[in-house]
Formats: structure tokens, C-alpha cells, sequence
């Protein structure tokens, strides 16, 4: 199974859903995501925090690329992609549907107001599926 899509602007976005930790992603808020293999924590905004009504449970640092740490609210999320499957049926026939992959996990919030996303994607969420990037298209899959 695998998600496709197209980076803009040298930029990996796609639509994630977050909702309460153990939820399994059920009723969840969809947003935005940038797709950030250079980052190790994924974070999200404070429109996030706010929709889906979460809740801090400690504070963490975020070390950016100046180096200097900043302190940042930390809190646990359900966390999904979707991941499109097609199955071949008889006749030459297929079917397509969509199904979420994803975990919960501890997330930071986001120290900068993004224009066009409202999650960053780390690696402890994108070391769970497998990343393809060629040209400007991409395929993720697990």
C-alpha cells in the first residue's frame, strides 16, 4: 500500500490526521503536513492544539538548525496518513479505497506560525514507513 504525490516548491505536502492518543484515529482533524526527513521530532501548530483539544504533558527542546535549544510544550497525538490500495480484480477489474496508517506519539508544538501546514513530520513518525523520492513525485508507503 502506498501513498503518491508531487513536491511543490522542493516541499513534501500531504494530508494527515490527528486525534486523541489511543483513539485509532477516529474522528479525527485533518491538516496539512510537511514531510521533514531533517527533523527529528514531529510538531504541530497551535491551530492543532487547539481543534483537537490537547492537552500538555511536559515540555521538551527543540534544537534547530541555528543550534541554539528552544523550550517547547510537548503532547501526545494519534498520528495517520493515508495510504491508498488498489487491488486487481477479475476481468481486468480494480478496486481503490483508502485506508490510515499511522501510531501515537509524543509531538512538540510548532515555535513559528507556518503559512502552509500546521505538522511538521519527523523522523519518529516517518522511520515507520518507507520513503521513494524521484524527481518531484514521491511514494510512501509501509
Amino acid at each position: 500500500m502506498a501513498s503518491i504525490g508531487k513536491a511543490t516548491n522542493r516541499q513534501i505536502i500531504f494530508i494527515a490526521a490527528v486525534s486523541e492518543p489511543g483513539s485509532a484515529g477516529v474522528d479525527p482533524h485533518t491538516y496539512n503536513a510537511l514531510m521533514d526527513t531533517g527533523a527529528q521530532q514531529t510538531m504541530v501548530s497551535e491551530k492543532v492544539i487547539q481543534e483537537v483539544g490537547l492537552q500538555a504533558i511536559g515540555h521538551i527542546n527543540i534544537v534547530p538548525v541555528t543550534g541554539a535549544p528552544v523550550p517547547t510544550e510537548k503532547y501526545r497525538v494519534r498520528l495517520d496518513i493515508p495510504i491508498a490500495s488498489a487491488m486487481a480484480l477479475p476481468g481486468g477489474r480494480s478496486t481503490h479505497h483508502e485506508v490510515r496508517r499511522g501510531m501515537d506519539l509524543e509531538v512538540g508544538k510548532l515555535f513559528y506560525s507556518p503559512t502552509n501546514h500546521d505538522i511538521l513530520v519527523g523522523m519518529d513518525f516517518l522511520s515507520a514507513f518507507h520513503i521513494t523520492m524521484y524527481a518531484d513525485n514521491f511514494i510512501l508507503s509501509n
